[in-house]
């Protein structure tokens, strides 16, 4: 699984071997089984997050107890940085296993430490907030303007196996609409 790791470093970014194996020492790599909670909202949470394998969603709960799915993350994707899930030390969403996944964990002072020491550590930093806040005002321009059916069309250009892969009431409530909606959606998109 290092060797994997070790990889998705290297494809964000992190070039040199030493720096590197600095993370992967520093790191834990985890297995998970589909349907765990990684951290929960509302409570304290002191991690970064790489996924190696596997596909994972953030969601938060409703009012009347339904699960709201507000992203998706895939294999190589860096789970959106602790500063930014984080209000007053509690987690603002939940992260939720989808498939069984392996994900290389990290403490937040370990990996402020990489930062401060490591010119490429602190690039990659920077490269993850910039992506985080494109993925967001992207998503923010799409769930605001874009008809259900133009969502699903974005959600596939983003995630193109994410139907093949998850539950489809999962995707209907990330998409904000109902499973029965996505049904249609789907089978309207079929017809050629």
């Amino acid at each position: 699984m290092n060797d994997q790791l070790d990889a998705i470093l290297k494809s964000l970014g992190i070039i040199s071997l030493n720096a590197r194996q600095l993370f992967i020492e520093a790191a834990e790599v985890k297995e998970w089984k589909k349907g765990k909670d990684i951290f929960v909202a509302g409570k304290t949470n002191s991690s970064e997050y790489i996924l190696i394998s596997g596909m994972a969603h953030r969601y938060n709960v409703s009012e009347d107890g339904a699960m709201v799915t507000t992203g998706f993350y895939g294999p190589a994707a860096v789970v959106t940085p602790h500063f930014a899930r984080v209000h007053k030390g509690k987690s603002i969403f939940s992260l939720q296993t989808l498939t069984d996944v392996v994900l290389a964990e990290i403490r937040v002072s370990e990996l402020d430490s990489l930062r401060y020491q490591h010119k490429e550590w602190a690039a990659f930093g920077k490269q993850v907030v910039e992506a985080e806040l494109l993925r967001t005002f992207y998503n923010e321009v799409v769930f605001r303007s874009y008809s259900a059916r133009e969502r699903l069309l974005a959600m596939r250009a983003q995630f193109p196996q994410l139907e093949n892969e998850v539950p489809h009431q999962v995707i209907a409530s990330y998409l904000g609409i109902t499973p029965v909606s996505l049904s249609r959606l789907r089978n309207a998109l079929a017809k050629p």
